[in-house]
């Protein structure tokens, strides 16, 4: 049976008054309009303040048009507390390392919670640093013990030939216990959290209630601060490995290839030879999840961003034990830990992320408009609802469809681990797919020849 608070939410959904606001446009409108407001409401554009008069055809007459309608500000969140905050009502503590750890590891809703504060934007730059560090120094550590792997799993002369793999493994080293300590912390934390919990209403409490019952704890803020931290070294990462900058000359004298004098652009930009055959989608991957952690943040949707948090760190773990495993030829590993990889994929990425995760950001947004708040006129508007609604359909559904191609490239792998024995990564290198098709050498046949 229903609960209280299930019964009032279903009295609000059939008393709300959705036909007033039919006439509205889709979100993806609404959120340039905004975008354009944002813009024209700082002093170096103020200029265009009263845009909307200048759009002809009536797009943006009111109270019709398309871009008619301005999108405020949400204004409804709690408070954060800031560090002086804290200090403000603590009359009698003064600046120091015991209230500065209770403040950022004991206190709720501070402004390390979302990543749009000062505070918060220190720290993430802080733990990137830091990140980058660690890597700068273990990265050569495990490098170091794959080539000795690799010495007794191919012979000395496959060394010579193939340290980029071998650099590789360091990285994969690093990843899994990246991944599998924030996995192992991520299962902690959130056990019993009532999102999770079917039997507690789910993913209803994603939405419900949302944003005032939406607390941040110190242990989301720092997960949250920690993830975004990976995730943007991530996307540098791949910048780095996929193109070759260098500085040169603006000004071409003339010479063999020309007569005359010429202009280029001072910074060179060219394909690196470690660039791997998947730049593509990973690339698009990281720059939509960088997406979403900011605007989840800034949007205080931390619950549902923890969650794809989640379902990604658990399947990357069996993801690095697969590569690891095939980089030394443990056949029995490989074949154990790609059959894991499968499973693990299906069940998180496959099942949970599209019909628990994304159904929610479908189906139960609109729980964000049925609070107490939000129907006096002090909550979400239906307005920035729609606006900020269309931004998490779109890039969660982006999300969904890399998934879905990642799974059969995977199938593909599997393919050719059950014909031939051996598994073949095709996002190793930007040409890694073309020659696997064209007929790669095995692994005996290609010993002492460098990787392609």
């Amino acid at each position: 049976p229903p609960t209280p608070k299930e019964k009032e939410e279903n009295k609000n959904m059939d008393s709300f008054p959705w036909e007033d606001y039919q006439h509205l446009p889709p979100g993806p409108v609404l959120f340039l309009s905004k975008l354009i407001d944002h813009a024209c409401d700082n002093q170096i554009l103020s200029v265009c303040s009263n845009w909307r008069s200048h759009v002809p055809f009536g797009i943006a007459d009111p109270p019709n048009g398309w871009l008619s309608h301005k999108v405020e500000e949400i204004t409804c969140f709690p408070p954060h507390v800031s560090y002086s905050d804290y200090l403000a009502e603590q009359p009698d503590q003064s600046a120091s390392v015991s209230t500065l750890w209770n403040w950022a590891f004991h206190t709720d809703s501070t402004s390390l919670g979302t990543l749009s504060n000062p505070e918060a934007f220190a720290v993430l730059f802080l733990l990137t640093f830091l990140i980058r560090a660690i890597k700068k120094k273990f990265l050569p550590i495990f490098s170091a013990y794959g080539r000795q792997l690799g010495r007794k799993a191919h012979g000395p002369s496959w060394e010579k030939t193939n340290e980029e793999r071998i650099q590789k493994f360091g990285e994969y080293v690093y990843r899994l216990h990246f991944h599998s300590m924030i996995s192992l912390y991520g299962v902690w934390y959130f056990w019993g959290k009532e999102w999770w919990d079917p039997s507690k209403g789910g993913t209803t409490h994603l939405f419900a209630g949302f944003p005032y019952s939406h607390q941040v704890e110190p242990g989301m803020a720092w997960y949250y601060l920690v993830q975004a931290a990976y995730n943007l070294d991530a996307l540098i990462t791949i910048m780095e490995i996929s193109f070759v900058f260098q500085l040169r000359s603006p000004i071409v004298l003339p010479g063999k290839e020309s007569a005359w004098l010429k202009l280029q652009s001072p910074l060179s930009v060219d394909w690196s030879p470690t660039c791997r055959g998947d730049f593509q989608e990973m690339f698009v991957h990281h720059i939509i999840t960088n997406i979403l952690i900011i605007a989840s943040s800034y949007l205080h949707f931390t619950r549902i961003g923890s969650m794809v948090f989640l379902v990604h760190d658990l399947s990357d773990v069996p993801i690095d034990i697969s590569k690891l495993a095939n980089f030394v030829k443990w056949k029995k590993t490989t074949i154990v830990s790609f059959i894991t990889l499968l499973i693990t994929w299906i069940v998180t990425r496959l099942v949970i992320f599209p019909f628990y995760i994304y159904r929610s950001v479908l189906f139960e947004t609109h729980l964000v408009l049925l609070t107490k708040e939000a129907l006096a006129g002090t909550g979400v508007t239906v307005l920035q609802y729609y606006c900020y609604k269309f931004i998490f359909v779109v890039l969660i559904g982006a999300l969904l469809v890399l998934h879905v191609v990642w799974f059969f490239l995977l199938v593909r792998i599997l393919l050719v681990l059950a014909l031939k024995g051996e598994t073949q990564d095709l996002s190793e290198h930007k040409n890694g797919e073309k020659d696997h098709l064209e007929g790669m050498s095995t692994p005996s046949e290609s010993n002492g020849k460098k990787e392609q």
